[in-house]
């Protein structure tokens, strides 16, 4: 798996209230992003609950706000948990949907993914000034391709390693 370097800032910004959006074009990594935040937290007993609107069975719940909370309290009661969405721009008027979610307080903090296209960006922008904060993930980028092809052994002085082994370098070029 490569380490992406928005993970990081991504898991800084789970204890936030407002809602993590993640964009990007598509086969960027958005819903592998997600699903390493959802272990993460997983694995510190966090409750959480992973929903894909492009899963047939997932779409029923995105019918309406009520809903979706009536799925999201079934897997997480009325405690805090982590609902992660993948693939919003499948719903319709997403932005207005969100901040509906975003405005009723619930206990439960939003991670959501959608493919960066202009109008989504703009759309969920709108809806959903002040309750969100956007991370825009990029395909792979030199620097995550580098550290994955050295297995991280360079991560720390990556410029050095890329000064002293410029033939080898060329070679993850070709």
């Amino acid at each position: 798996m490569i380490n992406r370097n928005l993970y990081p800032e991504l898991i800084d910004h789970l204890p936030q209230k407002e809602m993590s959006l993640i964009i990007g074009p598509r086969q960027a990594g958005k819903t592998t992003l997600m699903e390493m935040l959802k272990a993460h937290l997983d694995r510190k007993g966090e409750r959480t609950l992973f929903l894909n609107l492009d899963i047939e069975w997932d779409r029923p719940h995105f019918e309406s706000q009520a809903a979706l909370l009536k799925r999201i309290e079934l897997e997480l009661g009325q405690e805090r948990g982590y609902v992660f969405i993948d693939e919003i721009q499948r719903k319709e008027d997403a932005g207005l949907f969100l901040k509906g979610l975003f405005d009723l307080k619930l206990p439960y903090k939003f991670v959501v993914s959608g493919s960066g296209s202009l109008e989504l960006k703009e759309k969920i922008h709108e809806s959903l000034v002040g309750r969100k904060r956007l991370f825009e993930l990029s395909t792979i980028t030199f620097e995550e391709f580098i550290n994955h092809r050295t297995d991280y052994r360079y991560e720390e002085n990556l410029a050095d390693f890329l000064a002293m082994e410029r033939d080898r370098t060329q070679q993850f070029l070709s």
